[in-house]
């Protein structure tokens, strides 16, 4: 396990750093707009959305790729399993780490949000999380809201990061004629089909509205209690988790 786990370790660092600098290249290219243009008004912040994204990407490269590399040179599917958890972990670490750091410069006075913002560069985590959780907080301390934002938001990174294993595991063992329709399908279902049925859901009155009430409740939207959305959150990506192992251990390695 050590061997691919150095070798998985040195890409994610490469590629996160690259990903970081990037970020902070906008971050820096920001506030030189705000400097040279007194009329243009922006409001930096965080990467929630991004590193949903690339947490995603990432689940889906290094499961394909890293997989059969790992095969091929007798790590066994075991070992690699395990190694590939341990990077899903680092990778969210690393990314709410960078979204921490965004977070931070945008406290600078001279980017912090005017009256009349025109123009948001992204959001932060914890923005997103105020807007589910007002109650919680108004009634918390700033310490244990942070501790709220941090865990959820690396749970919701590894969450992703599985899915993306997740659907590079079915790819890979999907029977090769219907690997273009599934990649046709895909973004389709995931940016058309899922969020009209959670529209749909969301104003229905009938039964499909005491589902999204019972999705409120779980992730702990109704009772204001982030941390029971964490352990929904949990929950569900270690479901992700077995789910990725069982299709590992059929997915035959061309």
């Amino acid at each position: 396990m050590k061997k691919i786990f150095k070798f998985q370790l040195k890409d994610i660092l490469i590629g996160c750093s690259i990903y970081g600098l990037i970020l902070l290249l906008l971050a820096f290219i920001s506030v030189g707009i705000i400097l040279t243009n007194g009329n243009i008004k922006m409001s930096l912040s965080g990467n929630s959305f991004v590193s949903v994204i690339f947490c995603l990407s990432i689940g889906i490269g290094i499961y394909k790729e890293h997989c059969q590399m790992a095969v091929m040179n007798s790590v066994s599917r075991k070992d690699f399993f395990k190694s590939f958890l341990c990077i899903t972990i680092l990778t969210s670490l690393l990314c709410t780490l960078i979204d921490l750091i965004l977070l931070i410069i945008s406290q600078m006075p001279l980017l912090r949000p005017s009256s009349d913002s025109g123009f948001i560069y992204n959001s932060a985590f914890i923005e997103i999380l105020e807007i589910f959780y007002p109650g919680f907080f108004e009634t918390q301390s700033a310490a244990v809201i942070t501790a709220a934002g941090f865990l959820l938001e690396i749970l919701t990174n590894s969450g992703f990061f599985l899915l993306g294993a997740l659907t590079a595991g079915i790819y890979c063992r999907m029977p090769k004629k219907f690997r273009t329709i599934y990649c046709i399908m895909l973004p389709i279902f995931g940016f058309v089909i899922l969020p009209l049925f959670f529209a749909a859901i969301s104003f229905s009155p009938q039964s499909p509205g005491r589902l999204f009430t019972a999705f409120l409740q779980i992730m702990g939207i109704s009772s204001g209690n982030p941390f029971l959305g964490a352990l929904s959150v949990m929950i569900a990506s270690a479901a992700i988790a077995f789910i990725c192992y069982r299709i590992l251990r059929r997915t035959e390695i061309v």
